[in-house]
């Protein structure tokens, strides 16, 4: 058989969604079920099987499940993504951070969604910068950044912060020569900005227990959700951040209508959210 032709059915599809919504929350409609099927198709091919077979090892096989909802849902991330928003937190969010944590001279920020890791040292390299700019690291001030994701594979990656050239082109070449070192053709982030973060693996539809957080990113993620699982979602994000505390979300998506634990705040770099 040509598993490369092998067409899926409709039942099968449906099956395979179900099989992911339960176990992440994600969900697969008319606008998005091409990629399902192309990650199904992919898993076809590599595995050399038909469709009811890989049903069956999805069924029965715990750890092929955890490994397709891995694959389903690692997603494309990028260094300094949207730029707009590191400026909002630079030259916004950190700089009153800074007025409410002068005892505890410490600030916690959660990346939610990290996939590969690229978001968390964004955000990394942006405090760092607005510490040395403002002397605050010789003040005794520090940041700690959380960053979760339910893929595995994705975080082994991120933990390992190592990046090819094409992946770091964007990044500025004053940040490259601070932040990283350079091994032929990829970028290794140095050890002593790397300590500074954490590393967990967390399904967002849970709380993870965290607290006290001042921002969380966690862009581009909401969107995979239907409207209960995004007010599961926002709920416990929304518990595990400080009273006065800053929200950051992608472009194309808003909590306008949908939660209102959280104000929508403009700047004229952009909308970011306060924890009400």
């Amino acid at each position: 058989m040509d598993i490369a032709a092998f067409e899926l059915s409709e039942i099968d599809i449906k099956y395979i969604a179900d099989l992911v919504y339960e176990n992440c929350g994600i969900v697969f409609k008319d606008s998005n079920v091409s990629v399902l099927i192309s990650r199904i198709s992919t898993k076809l091919k590599e595995k050399n099987i038909a469709s009811n077979e890989y049903l069956r090892l999805l069924r029965t096989n715990k750890s092929e499940l955890t490994s397709f909802v891995d694959f389903v849902t690692t997603n494309f991330t990028s260094f300094f993504r949207n730029p707009k928003q590191f400026d909002v937190l630079k030259e916004v969010i950190l700089p009153e951070i800074i007025k409410s944590n002068s005892a505890s001279k410490n600030i916690k920020i959660w990346s939610a969604g990290c996939s590969t890791g690229e978001e968390a040292y964004s955000i990394l390299m942006t405090v760092d910068d607005f510490f040395r700019d403002m002397g605050l690291a010789s003040a005794g001030w520090k940041c700690q950044v959380v960053a979760s994701d339910i893929s595995l594979e994705s975080l082994f990656i991120a933990k390992e912060g190592k990046f090819p050239l094409k992946t770091v082109e964007k990044i500025d070449a004053g940040y490259l020569a601070r932040y990283f070192d350079n091994f032929e053709d990829s970028y290794l982030v140095r050890e002593e900005y790397k300590k500074q973060i954490r590393f967990d693996y967390h399904n967002l539809i849970f709380d993870n227990g965290i607290r006290d957080i001042d921002v969380t990113f966690c862009r581009n993620v909401l969107i995979y959700f239907d409207e209960e699982v995004q007010k599961k979602v926002l709920t416990n994000i929304h518990k595990s951040m400080k009273d006065r505390s800053y929200l950051l979300i992608g472009h194309s998506e808003s909590l306008i209508g949908l939660f209102d634990g959280f104000a929508p705040t403009f700047s004229d770099k952009g909308i970011f959210y306060v924890r009400q």
